[in-house]
């Protein structure tokens, strides 16, 4: 068999596991989509992908969401990845079947990628097939389906490409590699989750470095070099608005030291190598951390393959996945480490960024490579060595016995109790105390072992069986196909996507039409899709204002304000963001509660004011009793014009309005305060529009949270739109890339011919 038919062959072998995996609901899912309810997917993204592909699909590209947080960023966030071409599937296909569609192109392009690194590197087809298959259905990745993590799925697609073009420019010193580095880095850019954008680049940049010192040359260097610099420039629509989103929310400052620290990956979880269910099922685990960021699994045969490459393969060809991937385990370990608050504290942009675990995924990578020429040296010599065989067998008896003792011990709550943190743990505290579940658990463990142990002597016995006939190393191809399959396939569940939306709810914002808003405290996203703005949300680009002042209004410290707050009451300021119902869409016990204090309207005028310029000053005089933001603003500078106190200074009204925009109109006898009762970000601006008494307006922030613009005597029409510079640079920048990056490849194409 030739080697591109031998190649092609793997490929479709790849795409067949993939349908085998997604089939029923690619092709009869209905409304049904892969994911976990009450996960990421159900609670952020379905209502994400919904509101950005429907506005795109109207000519819109939102860059502002006015549904969640009293208004936030959208298109800057990442997250949307409104140009990540792939997501176009939610411009022509409806909700589910584009959430499932691109889920399972993503897992069949990673394994593809993967497979790609190691045919680069040299690897016999079957070692790199093998590869790919571990990399699709492996814990660090796949598990992230069952999270309904789309963003993290397609950011980590990319990266094999990317180590890829990397080992490929090193080996064949041509630039059209420098060129498949710069498509892979734009395209993981855009697909929406900076963490493991900014990881990956960490990972390859050591990669490069390492493999520098092998074969230096300022050539190879400016090749690396240009990979993420010209990637950036592509990507450049979507990165300069994303800095200026982080200068704006919570993204852009370092998170507090106990914040950005937690879910590091514990150590007890190494287990995982062999034993996945080991802490419970993905639906129930009971460790610490969250299953799909503790979990190295890439099966038994992946992890002894890895060893034998480690163990038996040669200095040069192993030396550098090893420390690459001993460089990820650490990291990933966290404040398991002292090397953690170190890149807290020194290396720029680490500090923004929780969940070190996320590592996993880089470090499975190159566990994933190791095995990978671990098989492809068995294939070259056809057999392995005696000493080998005979420590897997022995690795087989000591899972065994540890599956034994597992099951008889009555010490197994204690054990628990040692590994399980409430505050550290996702499952429910209440929960964890069962005794009927402790048992459970007991044995799920004990046959997690047991699999873990019949897997492993199946492999040595395949090993062995391979000195009378070679044929047998491909059963360990077969083997491990069979236990990730198996592995997967038993953590991808489905649910409704129709149910992100509570139909109560929905009767009940029909029956309570109004320009308000609610604070949904199950599922705050939720309003992206009903189309009702609500007062909180699930994310992380909240803007800063808005979360010192939630934070504060709640007792907590507003200089330590995340997305994460504990609402204990509906502060009487929540009037000025509109609050007016605070909704509990409990199954079967849905409630409606009215705040008691009446919500402000959208738009009103306002004639008093004073200016304090710090944040505590103004949030003291927003605690006072005296203060009524219906008669009153808190400015941060003198306005111009300055209002005149006068009981009713005339009336404004919303005459048009959009994701980014709002066109107002306005009568007032005297110079007075427009207060717009959303959420104030430096990008918002008022431009004013014909026939308006007044040729400029100049829009502030108002009560710390909120937006103004003070307006003369006469009638008025403006429009207050959000402005991003940042995107008008970065669209010219993409623009010019993208026609040089093809205008290279043209160019080197021909010079190829």
């Amino acid at each position: 068999m030739t080697s591109r038919r031998a190649e092609m062959i793997a490929l479709g072998l790849l795409l067949a596991l993939t349908f085998a995996m997604f089939g029923d609901v690619l092709f009869n899912g209905g409304t049904r989509v892969i994911g976990f309810q009450t996960c990421d997917l159900y609670l952020q993204f379905l209502p994400w992908r919904d509101f950005g592909f429907r506005e795109l699909a109207k000519g819109n590209l939102a860059l502002w969401n006015p549904y969640i947080f009293g208004g936030a960023p959208y298109f800057g966030s990442l997250q949307a990845a409104l140009l990540y071409p792939p997501n176009w599937f939610f411009l022509i296909l409806p909700l589910a079947p584009a959430v499932n569609w691109s889920v399972a192109l993503h897992v069949f392009a990673v394994g593809v990628f993967a497979f790609c690194w190691m045919r680069v590197r040299g690897l016999h087809v079957s070692a790199s097939f093998l590869g790919g298959v571990l990399i699709m259905f492996g814990g660090a990745h796949f598990l992230h389906i069952f999270a309904g993590h789309l963003p993290h799925l397609l950011t980590m697609t990319w990266a094999p490409l990317i180590f890829c073009a990397i080992d490929g420019l090193f080996k064949h010193r041509t630039f059209g590699w420098s060129l498949v580095g710069i498509f892979a880095v734009a395209m993981q850019v855009l697909a929406g989750f900076p963490q493991h954008v900014f990881y990956t680049a960490l990972a390859a940049g050591l990669y490069s470095a390492l493999r520098l010192t092998q074969s230096w040359s300022w050539q190879l260097a400016a090749g690396l070099l240009a990979i993420y610099l010209g990637g950036a420039a592509i990507s450049a629509v979507q990165l300069l608005p994303a800095g200026e989103t982080m200068r704006e929310t919570i993204r852009g400052v370092p998170l507090p030291f106990e914040f950005a620290s937690r879910l590091a990956f514990p150590p007890e979880n190494f287990i995982t190598l062999l034993a996945p269910s080991f802490f419970g099922e993905t639906a129930l685990y009971w460790g610490r951390g969250l299953p799909w960021e503790t979990c190295l699994f890439v099966g038994v045969a992946g992890v002894l393959l890895a060893l034998y490459a480690v163990v038996c393969s040669e200095w040069k060809t192993k030396s550098i996945p090893i420390v690459v991937l001993i460089f990820a385990v650490v990291l990933a370990l966290g404040v398991h480490t002292p090397l953690y608050r170190v890149l807290y504290e020194w290396l720029p942009d680490f500090n923004k960024f929780r969940s070190v675990s996320k590592f996993i995924f880089t470090a499975s990578l190159f566990l994933v490579l190791l095995a990978g020429t671990g098989f492809d040296r068995l294939l070259k010599r056809k057999r392995a060595e005696v000493g080998f065989i005979t420590g897997a067998f022995v690795l087989a008896a000591l899972l065994g016995c540890g599956a034994y003792s597992t099951l008889a011990t009555d010490q197994w709550r204690p054990f628990m109790d040692k590994i399980h943190y409430a505050e550290e743990s996702s499952f429910s505290s209440q929960l964890y105390t069962s005794a009927e579940l402790g048992a459970h658990w007991q044995r799920h463990a004990a046959v997690s072992l047991i699999i873990a142990a019949t897997t492993c002597a199946l492999f040595a016995g395949l090993l062995a069986l391979s000195k009378w006939n070679a044929r047998a190393l491909y059963g360990v191809v077969a083997l491990a196909i069979l236990e990730m399959f198996w592995f997967a396939h038993a953590a991808r569940p489905t649910f409704d996507s129709k149910s992100v939306i509570s139909g109560d709810e929905k009767i009940f914002l029909d029956q309570h039409p109004g320009d308000y808003r609610i604070m949904n405290r199950f599922n705050p996203n939720s309003a992206m899709s009903i189309r009702v703005p609500e007062f909180w949300g699930y994310d992380a680009s909240v803007v800063r204002r808005y979360a010192e002042f939630v934070a504060w209004s709640q007792g907590a410290d507003p200089d330590k304000a995340t997305q994460d707050v504990n609402f204990k009451w509906a502060d009487p300021l929540f009037a000025m963001l509109r609050l007016a119902y605070i909704l509990l869409p409990e199954p079967g016990n849905f409630r409606a509660l009215e705040v008691e204090t009446p919500p402000l309207p959208h738009v009103l005028l306002v004639s008093n004011y004073r200016v304090l310029n710090q944040r505590d000053a103004i949030f003291a005089a927003l605690g006072s009793p005296v203060f009524d933001p219906r008669a009153e603003v808190i400015l941060e500078t003198e306005p111009d014009p300055k209002p005149l106190p006068l009981g009713i200074p005339g009336n404004a009204q919303i005459i048009g309005s959009g994701t980014d925009t709002l066109t107002i109109e306005a009568d007032t006898r005297a110079p007075a305060i427009l207060l717009i009762t959303d959420v104030f970000t430096p990008s918002w601006r008022a431009v004013s529009l014909p026939g308006s008494s007044q040729s400029t307006y100049h829009l502030q922030p108002a009560n710390y949270v909120l937006r103004a613009v003070p307006l003369s005597a006469g009638h008025h029409r403006l429009r207050v739109e959000y402005f991003s510079r940042a995107f008008e640079i970065g669209k010219w920048i993409s623009l010019v890339s993208i026609v040089l990056f093809l205008g290279v490849i043209y160019r080197f194409r021909r010079t190829e011919l």
